[in-house]
């Protein structure tokens, strides 16, 4: 049954080992920017949308480490690392509505899923029809990769990149890529 709540959820992290002994944890921001974490008073905490529970945030930092920033998260309650290595291995989720308003041209990552993917030709003329529909968006390292699923034929990746990501039109419900030769094949 579908629940205002959670359906407004948003995966912000994962939570790995504690921190510290005063019941902070790591969490792996699973956002292009963790700032994000910084304007939150409140976050869920569970392994889908659905078992998460909401919890108040004593206090939120942010710490660089090998070319990315963990975020390191206290929760009001959490005061052992006991307690904060409970939540190792379960997502963070916020509210759609607890986040800061997006800038233009950004989008949420789940609001990719289920755009058609619909190639441009030499003139930026969209095709007629679409190559496929997202049906997921990953972190490939490098870069975000989007899964595209194809009547038929299996998935293909399609890296999120400015070079063959031209534009996402959310009325429109597409994606235009100018996709390298051979990524179909």
């Amino acid at each position: 049954m579908p629940n205002a709540v959670t359906d407004s959820l948003l995966l912000m992290g994962r939570c790995g080992r504690t921190h510290g002994v005063r019941g902070e944890v790591k969490v792996f921001p699973e956002t292009d920017d963790p700032d994000r974490f910084l304007a939150l008073d409140r976050v869920f905490v569970g392994e889908t949308p659905a078992s998460a529970t909401e919890r108040s945030i004593a206090r939120v930092r942010l710490q660089p480490q090998k070319g990315r920033t963990l975020v390191l998260l206290h929760l009001k309650g959490l005061t052992t690392p006991e307690e904060a290595g409970s939540l190792r291995n379960l997502s963070v989720f916020a509210h759609e509505d607890d986040l800061p308003p997006l800038e233009e041209g950004e989008v949420y990552l789940h609001d990719l899923i289920g755009l058609a993917v619909v190639e441009v030709d030499d003139n930026d003329e969209p095709a007629s029809e679409a190559v496929g529909t997202v049906r997921d968006v990953f972190d490939g390292g490098a870069q975000r990769l989007l899964v595209v699923a194809r009547d038929g034929q299996p998935d293909v990746l399609v890296p999120d990149v400015p070079q063959i990501v031209l534009a996402v039109d959310l009325g429109a419900a597409r994606i235009l890529v100018r996709l390298p030769d051979g990524l179909l094949d």
